[in-house]
């Protein structure tokens, strides 16, 4: 068997990914969600006059279609979101946030930059504008 090829920065990338997402599933834990749900039903909030539905969460969060079905029904079915067909199109169901998530979305917000800050408090302030910079370069890439 050939020995693997060290791949630094995939293998720092998946590391630090897998790090965060603990840190951000551990710190709205208590809110019964993880960061994922809570992401999803933040990102539903902000755009839900657009017509949001459910290929915008797949395509957003790069998820399976099957994936963001089970995870739509699992918060509609504890009341964080609705789903509803718009009387133009039955074809499709818009997303909307249930004030029961509106309540937990600033717990959210709060939860998840107490992780950032965290995270970017070793930087200096000159030091995260240019990782940010490089990570949207990257991003971008993908």
């Amino acid at each position: 068997m050939k020995p693997r090829k060290y791949t630094p920065y995939l293998d720092l990338f998946q590391i630090i990914g897998l790090k965060l997402k603990k840190k951000a599933d551990d710190s709205i834990k208590e809110l019964g969600l993880n960061a994922q749900q809570g992401k999803v039903i933040g990102y539903i909030y902000e755009k839900q006059e657009t017509g949001l539905i459910q290929r915008d969460l797949a395509d957003r969060f790069h998820l399976r279609g099957a994936s963001i079905t089970s995870m739509l029904q699992g918060l509609e079915q504890r009341g964080f979101i609705e789903r509803k067909i718009p009387a133009n199109n039955e074809r499709q169901k818009n997303i909307y946030v249930l004030p029961k998530a509106v309540e937990l979305i600033e717990d959210f917000n709060e939860s998840f930059q107490k992780v950032e800050d965290e995270i970017t408090q070793v930087l200096t302030e000159e030091e995260k504008q240019t990782l940010k910079e490089l990570l949207i370069r990257i991003n971008e890439r993908l």
